[in-house]
């Protein structure tokens, strides 16, 4: 019974093998409004990485530990996972990176993700999301991605920050989308309190008086808000 039961097992799972694809099912998680990966790309990447290197058509040719890690190498992907169904389907699910702030330095061009990892700019899709120029360092990435995410998550402070740029005296400055004025912020620390103060800035007296009368607001001073006046 057991020399029979491995032979029917053996021969089934060949005639599984040998089946044709039936399809690939690809689901690209946040592909309603991000693009850095197409199904296209994600079949070719199939079709690379399978067992004859051109296009897989049976279920033979699938190498899915091979097929995931060449997935999980391109640098717009943060996670996949690759299976074949008993329907002789195949069944891919894309995690892709997701910006939350783009960074311009001197020598390069990168978008950072909610854990401080950077990745290239796409040619083929731009995310809008704020932009950060200056020297910034590696060091500094994991703070500037909690500045952005706080900035982002505030309709108040998104509306109004459309850069964050830092100075040859490793100051970090926020450009407005009002001209003439900007906010000095200092060193990316301290960003609850911070942001709090600059809101309630905002409620107190820049409601009433508006952005005119300043020509810069300073942060980078613990626990208190100094107005230059133009």
């Amino acid at each position: 019974m057991i020399i029979v039961l491995g032979f029917l097992m053996n021969f089934a799972v060949r005639r599984h093998n040998d089946r044709i694809i039936d399809t690939v099912k690809i689901h690209i998680e946040n592909s309603d409004y991000i693009h850095f990966i197409t199904n296209t790309m994600v079949k070719d990447i199939v079709n690379l990485s399978s067992e004859n290197g051109k296009k897989a058509i049976k279920i033979k040719d699938i190498n899915i530990s091979k097929t995931e890690s060449n997935l999980d190498s391109n640098p717009f992907i943060s996670n996949s996972n690759v299976y074949i169904d008993l329907n002789g389907s195949i069944n891919i699910n894309i995690d892709q990176k997701i910006p939350v702030v783009r960074v311009k330095t001197s020598n390069e061009e990168f978008y950072l993700d909610k854990f401080g990892s950077k990745f290239p700019l796409s040619r083929n899709f731009s995310l809008p999301c704020l932009i950060a120029t200056g020297e910034i360092g590696n060091k500094e990435f994991n703070n500037l991605v909690k500045l952005t995410q706080l900035i982002a998550d505030d309709d108040t402070l998104k509306n109004h920050i459309v850069s964050i740029v830092k100075d040859k005296k490793n100051c970090y400055n926020f450009l407005l989308n009002i001209p003439g004025v900007y906010i000095e912020y200092g060193e990316l620390k301290n960003n609850h309190q911070k942001l709090t103060n600059l809101k309630e800035f905002y409620r107190q007296y820049l409601d009433y008086v508006g952005f005119g009368v300043y020509k810069k607001i300073s942060l980078k001073y613990d626990n208190q808000i100094v107005a230059t006046k133009r």
